[in-house]
């Protein structure tokens, strides 16, 4: 390494890392994802922009891709696609997974196999000019097939965090399907990078590369996953070290992770993904924790690999807009299509179902990280790499605003006021738990639930450990579905103390919502959740709730006034007011 050497790659990073963070703030502003701004970063950078507006510039500060600089700021995205693929595998809740069932298990896989088989199709019948080897069509044909079946799970939590539907039984259906999608997703394209990366095809290979792949993930899943949770629990006992302790193990673990699958010959960001598996499973892993180490990558790794993408293509030329227009619209319909029938054959209806598809479409960072890989493997044209990534990018944005349409409904602004005079209220909650809270609440509802509580907390405290229901800001809203029931009911209780709801921030819950709900009633969940989070957004709310002596008070406070004799509203509320 020379001085030049050093200082270009620094400066290089920094001007990345700078011009990701303001362009991705910029575009999150704007409602978009931060990939969007993140990309755009690169694409100012490379050849597209600078290099036509000042190419001496360009070629010093990033040079050729044999130049040391540029191979150290390779080496320095290899660490952010590796660790991207750790926070997406963190998302991956086998709980969940597991608590779908059916429904999860039809939505997932005919959102695969309906993507994979268009993807196949598209591989077919393009022409020999789309491809760099036209005698490895089979190859191409299958890699585009799994391509368009992932989804990008940081993508959709977000889209369902923004909607405030994270929680219910739609968003977390729509987890499930997403996890399931990029585990096999994952698993394929694994088989894939041996013959890609060397063109060896041969049935020996691919059973070789398929039992590697299948004893890593169960030495990871069934032997690494207890071992690393006993060492959590340790680690969490010390609340004040145990995020950067957290961040500190998961990232060795990411590294040993991703250098194994290396060595034996599988791509490194797939050790990274079932590394993040086996950490985000644990049960001992704080849902505080689980956001330090994913606000560590996207703030420091995923902005500089994000806006390096636009320094591989020159995004003006290589831009097709006939291959753009084909990537899109068969990714889109397949996934759309295959996840709604599939959600419809879980027993939603067709809109709710059709929202579920939508919420699947979202690809972003994982089809890019992908199109990476198999143009550096040299599969794909840049061209293709080009079109894989508008249509990452294009479905991203729309998924989230087409679920908020679908799922869009009238408020009845009495919504909460008449649950909670139906329910209970709980002013001065005595528990010191979650399981506590949720007990607590359910004996205030023994009038109303009648024989049927006992089924009620049962349900509701197995909704708990498989997902958490802690909103963050002091607010949880446990709840679950109850056979039987025939209306909505709620229970409201205060914790001046607070109770410790494993939320993102970390901060125990001192409102918590209790809420049961009738078999299937999706739109209604969504409804009643988005009015609670409308109702305690503000923190005076929450800080007046803490003092409020009656439910009438509290009433008032949430918005709901005491008399039974409103003036009409004509306003209309509705998901886009979260």
């Amino acid at each position: 390494m020379t001085e030049h050497d050093t200082l270009a790659f620094l400066l290089s990073l920094a001007m990345l890392l700078t011009s990701a963070r303001f362009l991705g703030e910029l575009a999150r502003r704007a409602g978009l994802p931060l990939v969007v701004g993140e990309l755009s970063a690169g694409i100012v950078l490379g050849p597209t922009v600078l290099g036509r507006i000042a190419p001496v510039a360009q070629a010093w500060l990033f040079g050729t891709s044999a130049s040391t600089p540029a191979k150290m700021l390779d080496g320095y995205t290899t660490v952010a696609v590796v660790l991207l693929l750790v926070v997406a595998g963190v998302e991956v809740n086998l709980g969940i997974v597991r608590k779908r069932g059916k429904s999860a298990f039809y939505t997932s896989i005919l959102g695969i196999l309906m993507p994979l088989g268009g993807g196949v199709l598209l591989g077919f019948l393009l022409p020999d000019s789309d491809l760099v080897h036209p005698e490895r069509r089979v190859l191409f044909a299958i890699f585009i097939g799994v391509a368009l079946s992932i989804s990008a799970l940081p993508v959709i939590a977000k889209t369902l965090l923004d909607l405030g539907i994270f929680k219910t039984d739609i968003g977390l259906l729509v987890m499930a399907a997403a996890m399931i999608n990029d585990l096999l997703g994952w698993l394929a394209f694994s088989v894939l990078l041996a013959p890609m990366q060397g063109g060896r095809t041969d049935f020996g290979a691919v059973a070789r590369t398929v039992a590697i792949t299948i004893a890593f993930v169960a030495a990871c899943l069934i032997v690494g996953r207890p071992v690393f949770d006993r060492v959590l629990r340790q680690i969490e006992k010390n609340h004040e070290t145990a995020p950067r302790r957290v961040l500190s193990l998961v990232v060795l673990l990411a590294l040993f992770g991703a250098s194994l699958t290396q060595a034996i010959g599988i791509h490194a960001v797939f050790g990274g993904f079932i590394v993040g598996i086996m950490v985000g499973d644990s049960q001992h892993l704080k849902e505080h924790n689980r956001a330090t180490v994913h606000e560590f990558v996207t703030s420091i790794f995923a902005p500089v690999f994000f806006a390096s993408l636009g320094l591989h293509a020159d995004f003006a030329s290589a831009f097709d807009l006939r291959l753009c227009t084909l990537v899109f619209l068969v990714a889109t319909a397949a996934k759309v299509v295959g996840g709604t029938l599939g959600s419809r054959l879980g027993g939603f209806r067709w809109r709710q179902s059709l929202s579920i598809g939508f919420g699947l479409n979202a690809r972003g960072a994982m089809e890019i990280i992908l199109a990476l890989l198999a143009m550096e493997a040299g599969l794909i044209k840049v061209q293709l790499f080009v079109a894989l990534v508008v249509m990452a990018l294009a479905t991203s944005i729309f998924s989230g605003p087409m679920m908020k349409w679908l799922l869009r409904g009238d408020e009845d602004e009495e919504a909460i006021a008449a649950l909670l005079r139906r329910g209970a209220w709980v002013p001065d909650l005595r528990a010191q738990t979650a399981s506590e809270a949720i007990e607590e609440l359910a004996n205030a509802l023994t009038e109303q639930l009648g024989e049927k509580k006992a089924m009620a907390l049962q349900a509701v405290l197995e909704r708990e450990a498989t997902a958490s229901t802690g909103l963050g800001d002091q607010v949880a809203v446990p709840h679950a579905s109850i056979e039987g029931l025939q209306k909505p009911l709620m229970a409201l209780g205060v914790s001046r103390l607070g109770v410790d709801f494993n939320s993102v921030d970390g901060r125990p819950a001192n409102v918590i919502f209790l809420l049961l709900m009738p078999p299937r009633q999706y739109e209604e969940e969504v409804r009643i959740l988005a009015g609670i989070a409308r109702a305690v957004i503000a923190e005076a709310s929450r800080e007046k709730l803490l003092r409020a002596a009656t439910l009438e008070e509290a009433l008032v406070i949430l918005g709901a006034e005491p008399s039974a004799a409103r003036p009409p509203r004509s306003r209309r509320a509705s998901l886009a007011d979260i």
